[in-house]
């Protein structure tokens, strides 16, 4: 409470009571061990809401990226498939006309890739044995059969031919069609023959019990004394025909023959 304090010249004064300072509180070192360990917390709690924050906005943003490439890629495959359907109907047609071509080979094509194999066989055999002899009719048999004896005229006949070894011993002989011949004959006049157009040699080496069998086609057209292409060649007459396998340079050694009657 405020006093008034007389002074000499009469004049009164006051005086105002300063208030009580405030005991300053002290914080003991476990405390303040307490409030920095809180103080860290926060941090680190501060910090993980950032983080989770940025991941979300990442997620956001990588997810509008994702939607907008995904129609890019989906407008961009309807046009690549849209344009690649003709194509691929073309390649089905190509592929299923190609299988059909390939899906069975013929006896002729597996028995051409045997008797190459052979011929090759013979090449080198001859040439390392010289002394391994030519064929001859006691050691080969050559057999003819027709896929059917009556055609019509421009008609087409598939003679199967086949060279069978008979003996014991092994010998060297020429199954191309230069060497064994089919000849077509009416009559005493020779119509056809299968030695018309020159070939490479088919030299074969016949062991044990092998066998060569070959197709030719007689499309009923008639060879004349020189090479001509099958188009070329005219058509024969109706009548009866002689075919006829034998080799050259051993007369013995030929087929039975088979007769074709062209109507």
């Amino acid at each position: 409470m405020a006093q008034r304090k007389n002074t000499s010249n009469g004049s009164s004064q006051k005086f105002t009571r300063k208030p009580a300072r405030k005991p300053v509180r002290k914080i003991s070192k476990k405390q303040q061990r307490i409030y920095r360990r809180r103080r860290i917390v926060a941090v680190i709690v501060l910090l993980a809401v950032i983080a989770a924050l940025c991941g979300l906005v990442y997620g956001v943003v990588r997810g509008v990226q994702a939607v907008s490439g995904a129609s890019a890629d989906s407008s961009t495959s309807q046009s690549a498939s849209a344009s690649t359907d003709t194509s691929t109907k073309s390649s089905k047609s190509s592929s299923a006309s190609s299988k059909s071509a390939s899906a069975k080979p013929s006896e002729s094509s597996k028995s051409a890739s045997k008797s190459a194999k052979a011929s090759a066989s013979a090449s080198s055999t001859k040439s390392k044995n010289p002394s391994i002899p030519s064929c001859t009719a006691s050691d080969v048999s050559l057999d003819l059969t027709a896929d059917t004896t009556t055609v019509a005229q421009g008609g087409k006949v598939n003679f199967k031919v086949v060279i069978k070894h008979d003996s014991k011993r092994d010998c060297v002989i020429d199954g191309s069609n230069a060497s064994r011949i089919l000849t077509i004959t009416s009559g005493d006049n020779t119509v056809w023959r299968s030695d018309s157009c020159p070939v490479e040699s088919r030299q074969l080496l016949m062991t044990g019990s092998d066998k060569d069998s070959q197709t030719i086609a007689w499309n009923t057209t008639s060879t004349g004394s020189e090479c001509q292409a099958e188009s070329a060649r005219s058509k024969v007459d109706a009548g009866t025909y002689v075919a006829m396998l034998s080799v050259k340079d051993h007369p013995k050694i030929k087929s039975s023959p088979v007769t074709i009657t062209v109507q």
